[in-house]
């Protein structure tokens, strides 16, 4: 008993170096990798039958305007588009006119960023809602500046729309008068 009182002073460190190890083992033992999730790609077909019939049955909301954009264009896997700005879903279909007026009606746009992406700049327009990417390296060369052009002009001053040249060629529209 001498001996136990003797080292008592070393209990604590014993015990805490015993607990350390332990939180070791069980987070070595739980290495399972984790699983993917694939969402389901829904193949939505557009008619203008349809969409001028959905015109002529009631007046357009936020929600409707929102469910139009995300019905004619597609989206990359992993694009948010939830919490745009209303004014952005209004300049999506804009933007989409243009997509079919050199194109044709049967092209369907590609969104390809919202408010999801990490690695934008700093302070860039994404991360307040204000700006959109649109696919456009499988637009003809030829036709790329006449989409960008016609999207500008359509859009006025309010907008600003950049064809950002590189690796990873897009359009990205983002909206001028959002507070920092």
């Amino acid at each position: 008993m001498q001996f136990f009182v003797k080292h008592l002073y070393l209990l604590a460190p014993v015990l805490a170096i015993v607990a350390l190890f332990g939180v070791y083992r069980l987070i070595k033992a739980n290495d399972r990798p984790i699983p993917k999730y694939e969402p389901k790609q829904v193949e939505e077909n557009w008619s203008a039958e349809e969409y001028m019939r959905h015109l002529n049955l009631k007046p357009f909301n936020q929600r409707e305007v929102h469910r139009l954009l995300l019905k004619r264009t597609r989206q990359k896997p992993g694009v948010y588009l939830e919490s745009l700005l209303p004014a952005m879903d209004t300049m999506g279909i804009e933007v989409v006119r243009c997509y079919h007026k050199v194109m044709g009606d049967d092209y369907v746009p590609v969104i390809t960023s919202g408010n999801d992406y990490p690695y934008h700049k700093q302070n860039s327009k994404h991360y307040k809602n204000a700006a959109m990417d649109f696919r456009i390296v499988d637009v003809p060369m030829n036709k790329r500046r006449e989409i960008a052009e016609m999207a500008q002009d359509k859009l006025g001053p309010r907008f600003k729309v950049l064809w950002e040249k590189g690796e990873m060629e897009h359009l990205h529209v983002e909206m001028v008068d959002v507070e920092e």
